[in-house]
């Protein structure tokens, strides 16, 4: 039988908000007189600065990593991205498998593919952002984070402020040699303060505790509001703020029988009720703290959904 089950999809909107200037490098213009050496990523059509989802995706994984003590190294005394087969329990297996008897390895093997499929059936990380295509137990990635873009009110107002056609600031930085003390500015591209960008993620439910595992994306994000997004944050540039969140579902239902559908919102007046009026109050802190209740109303949709098909 098996054991996934499409049932649909959250649908996940917030704004973005750089509280400092935002940097996340494009493409060098070029060694030619007047050329930028660090510019920051634009849409080639509008030349609007964006956020690729993947670096989006990736900052809120990593630091996810560090928050959940999932940072392992493998065979290689290396460091990637999270993969529950680099487990320190598991890794201890793989090298009790080396070093036994040939006749004892088939059952030491089952037992170590049963506790991969078991850690990473529990695993946060693997469970929301995906494992490697080359991995030997297999699990679907539940999360897409797409590109996003400034809104509407941003762009007139970047226009207004910095000129037609202009979206970024320049930023000059100096490094200082320690006996000449000659500088050797560069010039960096920056997002400004106080843009906005709308965020779009998509969490898919295959498995009934799929749900649960929808907290740790708020942890993340509450991690990442600590942090910085982009380049240069140890130097002033990325720090950001999650504001206006929304969040829907989307069953299976409304894609293949019912047209014209509306996906299912949840309420979170209430949750957000004192972070309205308190701007210190982090919202996907305050989303993960009360996360029981955002459960309550996605596995009553769910329910719901499934009773019409």
């Amino acid at each position: 039988m098996n054991e996934y089950k499409f049932r649909g999809k959250c649908i996940i909107k917030f704004n973005l908000k750089t509280l400092t200037g935002l940097h996340i490098g494009g493409t060098a213009e070029g060694i030619e007189i007047g050329g930028l050496d660090n510019p920051v990523i634009k849409d080639p059509i509008t030349n609007h600065p964006y956020i690729p989802g993947s670096s989006l995706k990736g900052k809120l994984r990593s630091l996810l990593e560090w928050g959940l003590d999932k940072v392992f190294k493998n065979k290689k005394n290396e460091t990637p991205p999270h993969t529950c087969e680099n487990d320190p329990e598991i890794m201890e297996l793989q090298k009790k498998i080396r070093e036994i008897q040939e006749d004892k390895k088939e059952k030491l093997e089952e037992e170590r593919k049963k506790k991969l499929k078991e850690k990473i059936e529990n695993c946060p990380i693997c469970r929301i952002f995906g494992i490697s295509a080359g991995a030997e137990v297999g699990e679907p990635t539940r999360l897409t984070v797409r590109d996003s873009f400034p809104s509407q009110e941003t762009i007139k107002k970047w226009e207004n402020t910095l000129g037609k056609g202009i979206y970024t600031e320049m930023k000059v930085e100096n490094t200082i040699d320690r006996i000449t003390s000659i500088a050797n500015p560069r010039t960096m591209e920056r997002v400004p303060k106080d843009s906005i960008f709308e965020i779009e993620m998509i969490y898919d439910i295959y498995k009934d505790d799929d749900v649960d595992f929808l907290k740790y994306l708020f942890q993340a994000m509450n991690l990442l509001e600590d942090n910085f997004l982009g380049g240069s944050g140890s130097r002033g540039s990325g720090k950001i703020k999650f504001e206006n969140p929304k969040i829907s579902f989307r069953g299976k239902e409304k894609y293949y029988k019912t047209p014209n559908s509306e996906e299912k919102i949840i309420q979170l007046d209430e949750i957000l009720k004192e972070a309205k009026n308190n701007s210190e109050i982090s919202i996907p802190k305050r989303l993960y703290d009360r996360f029981e209740e955002i459960k309550k109303q996605l596995e009553e949709i769910i329910k719901e959904e499934e009773k019409v098909q």
